[in-house]
């Protein structure tokens, strides 16, 4: 990943890079740079996209509509289509579509910044067991973005997602958490990881 955090110490909300470059890799896009450096401009011009593929019904649909919306791909970029249709795939329970929701509230993508909006949404993501949401709501508790700091429920979250191996990033940080946290920190959040595991299952969309 390009965007991997050098420290922990990240100072009052979640970096700008950290959130994009993760809602890029949720799905399976390469970040802005990657995009830019790989462009072809002798590349063939996308075909538009059929007017009933502008009108998605389930949640998978309206979530890919969505990211095409936010990329601009093989249509015109426009962000506060894309929030809208985030979250109306959200609203119908789609983990990915939260996730990329809370993103935008985070970031002010077609939507105003509320970082408490944002935490919403990242917390209804990761309790579906969405590697991502389950992150970045923990890097939400450790920074006391939109919800006050809490050491030992980050750590459940984040741990939860490492746990999951989707990211390195997501080991990585745990790691470093590991170095700074007490062990009676560690061990009451791996008891509250393993509790939400035999109650909440894990199972993303």
């Amino acid at each position: 990943m390009r965007h991997t955090p050098t420290n922990i110490g990240f100072a009052g909300v979640i970096p700008l890079g950290i959130s994009l470059t993760l809602l890029l890799c949720s799905c399976g896009k390469d970040s802005p740079e990657s995009k830019s450096e790989n462009k072809n401009p002798n590349a063939a011009q996308p075909t538009p996209l059929p007017k009933a593929s502008l009108d998605p019904v389930t949640p998978e649909d309206q979530l890919d509509l969505g990211y095409k919306y936010l990329l601009g791909e093989e249509i015109a970029a426009d962000h506060k289509k894309a929030a809208k249709l985030f979250r109306k795939a959200a609203e119908n329970g789609n983990s990915n579509a939260q996730f990329a929701l809370g993103c935008l509230y985070q970031n002010g993508q077609g939507v105003e910044i509320n970082y408490r909006e944002a935490v919403k949404w990242y917390l209804k993501a990761a309790q579906a067991g969405n590697a991502y949401g389950q992150f970045l709501m923990g890097l939400s508790l450790k920074d006391g973005s939109g919800v006050p700091k809490d050491p030992t429920e980050s750590f459940k979250w984040i741990h939860l997602a490492a746990e999951q191996k989707v990211e390195a990033e997501h080991i990585e940080v745990r790691d470093q958490l590991l170095l700074i946290l007490t062990p009676s920190m560690i061990e009451e959040a791996k008891r509250r990881a393993d509790q939400f595991l035999l109650y909440q299952g894990v199972g993303s969309n």
